[in-house]
């Protein structure tokens, strides 16, 4: 019983040195060619709703988008569009910062992604219920501090990837 609840303490004290801190994760989204670190996206709802819905409408528009390129996306999932997103909740604004995962082929079409997701992103404000309601999503391309922006997206432990 001892040699037991000994391994198990083991098992444990090695879980625990799994975690990973921000700038280490940071620092892998940096290291990582496929993420572009370099642009900043934000997808503002200015509404408060859940971050199940806010998962929702973002994995709807990762689909259209990946559907439109290429409509075997499930099946190739290397030449997929991914999200990593960041939720975070303000008063009257839940919002997400995510981070762009494109396939090394289409690297050069980066600039047509963000405006196709700023489009989509658009549409599911207008078919929202609630009228009045804006949705907007912030877009900086030329960020000045790849590590300072990455590191600032991160800051909120609600991680969803897409």
């Amino acid at each position: 019983m001892a040699l037991l609840l000994t391994h198990e303490n083991e098992i444990r004290g090695s879980v625990s040195k799994m975690y990973l801190t921000n700038e280490q994760i940071t620092n892998a989204w940096l290291e990582d060619s496929s993420i572009k670190t370099n642009v900043q996206l934000v997808a503002n709802t200015y509404m408060d709703i859940s971050y199940d819905r806010l998962t929702k409408m973002l994995s709807l528009i990762n689909a259209q988008l990946n559907y439109r390129q290429f409509r075997y996306y499930q099946k190739y999932p290397d030449k997929r569009v991914g999200f990593h997103c960041y939720h975070e909740r303000v008063e009257g604004n839940t919002h997400s910062h995510f981070l762009l995962r494109v396939p090394p082929k289409n690297r050069h079409n980066l600039i047509f992604y963000i405006d196709e997701i700023e489009a989509l992103w658009k549409e599911v404000g207008a078919r929202n219920k609630r009228s009045g309601t804006k949705f907007q999503l912030h877009k900086d391309l030329n960020v000045e501090d790849e590590k300072k922006c990455t590191s600032y997206t991160i800051k909120k432990k609600y991680h969803v990837v897409i």
